[in-house]
């Protein structure tokens, strides 16, 4: 049990150290999340499976082999996470960091392309990651904690503290 306790804590403490959240990143200054892993230049179009708009400066696109990447625009994009869609030309199928999104926006029964924003770098996440960056943004944080089973984060201080009486 003990050793169980601990891979869950392994895995959110690795989760919340390994990941600045977009609120955190606002209170401390940060301009946007960093890694310690390398950003790809360019994504294949062909390839993008799905995007989730986090907020509006995170973009998170789900590749095949259930392979993730997040995007931190260059800069706040004002009004993409409510728009929930954009819009992007490429040339040769390529989706890159040096490119530009654009907001669409739905005003009555009229489509059209709004504000542009340029992308940052693709930084390839786990699907835990992933999926904590998801729940954060939809605000069900507390909702995946109860759900990989973290009931008390004190929970390793209590049995190492059994373990040393």
């Amino acid at each position: 049990m003990a050793n169980a306790s601990f891979g869950v804590f392994f895995i959110l403490t690795f989760l919340l150290s390994g990941v600045v959240s977009a609120q955190e990143a606002q209170e401390q200054g940060y301009e946007e999340l960093t890694f310690d892993r390398e950003g790809e230049r360019c994504l294949s179009t062909r390839s993008i499976r799905d995007t989730d708009i986090l907020s509006d400066r995170m973009i998170l696109f789900e590749m095949p082999g259930n392979k993730h990447y997040l995007n931190n625009l260059s800069y706040e994009c004002r009004g993409l996470r409510r728009a929930g869609s954009f819009s992007y030309q490429t040339r040769a199928g390529r989706l890159c960091n040096v490119d530009t999104i654009r907001v669409i926006e739905q005003f009555g029964g009229s489509i059209r392309e709004g504000i542009g924003c340029g992308l940052g770098l693709f930084y390839p996440i786990t699907e835990d990651e992933a999926q904590f960056l998801r729940a954060e943004a939809d605000g069900q944080l507390g909702r995946l904690r109860s759900r990989i089973g973290v009931e008390n984060p004190n929970a390793l201080e209590e049995d190492e503290d059994e373990d040393a009486d």
